[in-house]
C-alpha cells in the first residue's frame, strides 16, 4: 500500500507539471526572460531553489522553468485567467523534499506596470514539515532570493543576489 501511494504521489507531481514544459537551452538568452529552478544534488546532499534572468542562466545543470509559464492571461482582456503551480520532489538520504513554485504576476493585467513581469514564490516541505514559504523575487527588481537546504538540516539558507 506504502508503494502504491508513493507511485500515486510521483506520477501525480509529473502530471501536475506536464503543462509547464522545462525551459529550451537552444533557445537564444535574452532579456526579459525569468526562470525558476531547482537543483537536486544528491551526491552533495543539498536542494536549490533560486530565480534566475534568461541572460544570466546559472552556472551549473538545474531543472529550470520560465515563470511567464506559470501564469496564463486572456488572450482579449489581458487580464491574468489562471495561475500554475510547478511540483516537484527530491529525495536526499532518507528526507523527502517537495518544492512547489508558484507563477506570481506583477499585475492582474499583463499591460499595467509590472504587468508583463511573472516571477514565483516557492514553498518548500521536508518530510511533510512546511520550512520555505515566500516570494523568489519582487516586482521592482532589486534582488533575487537563493534558498539551499543541506539534509540532515532543517534550516533553509537564503542568500539575497544582486541582479
Amino acid at each position: 500500500m506504502r508503494v502504491l501511494l508513493l507511485c500515486l504521489l510521483l506520477a501525480a507531481s509529473v502530471c501536475g507539471a506536464a503543462d509547464v514544459p522545462l525551459y529550451d537551452f537552444r533557445k537564444p538568452l535574452r532579456d526579459g526572460v525569468i526562470l525558476v529552478g531547482m537543483e537536486c544534488h544528491t551526491k552533495n546532499r543539498t536542494l536549490e531553489v533560486a530565480l534566475f534572468d534568461g541572460n544570466r542562466p546559472p552556472d551549473k545543470r538545474m531543472d529550470l522553468w520560465p515563470t511567464a509559464e506559470l501564469v496564463r492571461y486572456d488572450g482579449e482582456t489581458n487580464m491574468v485567467s489562471e495561475i500554475l503551480e510547478l511540483e516537484r520532489q527530491c529525495m536526499l538520504g532518507d528526507d523527502r523534499y517537495v518544492v512547489r513554485f508558484r507563477g506570481l504576476p506583477g499585475a492582474a493585467n499583463a499591460t499595467w506596470q509590472c504587468g508583463a513581469i511573472v516571477t514565483a514564490s516557492a514553498k518548500v516541505w521536508k518530510n511533510g514539515r512546511l520550512l520555505f514559504d515566500g516570494v523568489l523575487d519582487t516586482c521592482d527588481g532589486a534582488n533575487k532570493i537563493r534558498v539551499r537546504f543541506r539534509a540532515g538540516s532543517d534550516i533553509a539558507h537564503i542568500e539575497h543576489v544582486d541582479r
